[in-house]
C-alpha cells in the first residue's frame, strides 16, 4: 500500500505547521538542534528540514501525522513541532530509515534550496516508509488492547488437543489464527496470562493427568502420549507443575479411590 502521494509544501516555519497543513497530511521532519545536545560544539552543523506531504487517496490518517528524524533519533513530534515533546519511537529506527535518513540530509546540505527538486522521490520514499512502520505498530497497539477472540483462544486449545501426542510450536499456533509470530507471542500473554508455550505445556499435562487415572498405561507410555518423549523430562515437568512425580500421582489417586470404596 502507498501511503505517501507527493511533497505538498518544503521548509516550512515550524510556527506555521499549524495553519499549513489540513487533517490528512503527513508532516515529514529531519532536524538537527545542536544547542540542545550536550556533546555540540560551537560552529557544528545546525538544520531544519522539514516538509508538508500529501497522502495517497486510500490512505486517510484521522490526524495529522508529524514523523521523522530529530538529533538522530526517529520518532513523533505534535502540531506544535515543540522538539521537547519528542517521542522517540523504536519501530521507526531500522537500518533502512537511517541509511534513507543520512542521505537525504547530506544531499539537502550540499543542494542549494532552489536545486533539490531531484530529491523529491527520495523523501517521498522516506515518508512513506515511516508512515507504513508507524501505521503497523497502531495497528498492533489497537489490536494487542483487543486481544484474542474467544474463538481464537478455543480454536487454539482444539489444536493443541488434536495434536496432543507430539511438540506443538507457537509457530503453528500463529499461523492457525493468521498472526505473526511477534504479534501473536504478545496478544496471547495479554488475552490468556500466560505464554503459548506455558499454554501448551498445561493443556498436555492435564491430558497427562487424565491417562494416568482412567488407563493402565506405563508413565513412559503416558509421556509419549502428550508429546513427550523424555521420560525423565516428563517426570520433572509433571513435579514442577503438580508437586507430585506422576507415578505417586497414580498410587495416591488408586490409594483414594480404594478408601472410597
Amino acid at each position: 500500500m502507498r501511503y505517501i502521494n507527493h511533497i505538498k509544501n518544503s521548509h516550512i516555519n515550524r510556527k506555521e505547521i499549524k495553519q499549513t497543513i489540513g487533517n490528512s497530511t503527513v508532516v515529514l521532519f529531519l532536524i538537527q538542534d545542536t544547542k540542545n545536545q550536550k556533546d555540540s560544539t560551537d560552529g557544528a552543523d545546525t538544520f531544519e528540514f522539514i516538509y508538508s506531504l500529501n497522502t495517497a487517496p486510500d490512505f486517510n490518517p484521522t490526524a495529522p501525522l508529524v514523523i521523522g528524524m530529530y538529533n538522530g533519533t526517529f520518532g513523533l513530534m505534535n502540531l506544535d513541532m515543540d522538539t521537547d515533546k519528542f517521542v522517540p519511537v523504536p519501530i521507526l529506527e531500522t537500518p533502512l530509515s537511517n541509511q534513507l535518513a543520512l542521505y537525504l540530509i547530506q544531499e539537502l546540505l550540499m543542494s542549494p534550496m532552489d536545486r533539490q527538486s531531484h530529491l523529491e522521490n527520495m523523501i517521498v520514499t522516506l515518508g512513506d516508509y515511516l508512515v507504513k512502520r508507524e501505521n503497523i505498530e497502531s495497528q498492533l497497539n489497537c489490536k494487542l488492547k483487543m486481544g484474542l477472540t474467544p474463538f481464537q483462544i478455543h480454536k487454539i486449545h482444539r489444536y493443541v488437543k488434536k495434536h496432543i501426542d507430539r511438540p506443538v510450536l507457537t509457530s503453528e499456533l500463529a499461523k492457525l489464527v493468521e498472526l505473526s509470530m511477534h504479534y501473536f507471542t504478545r496478544v496471547f500473554k495479554r488475552t490468556t496470562g500466560e505464554t503459548p508455550h506455558q499454554f501448551i505445556t498445561r493443556i498436555k499435562l492435564e491430558e497427562a493427568k487424565k491417562l494416568l487415572i482412567s488407563t493402565d498405561e506405563s508413565v513412559i507410555q503416558v509421556g509419549l502420549g502428550v508429546g513427550c518423549e523424555n521420560p525423565s523430562h516428563f517426570s520433572k515437568l509433571f513435579k514442577s507443575n503438580f508437586g507430585i512425580p506422576p507415578l505417586k500421582y497414580r498410587k495416591t489417586f488408586q490409594n483414594n479411590l480404594a478408601m472410597l470404596n
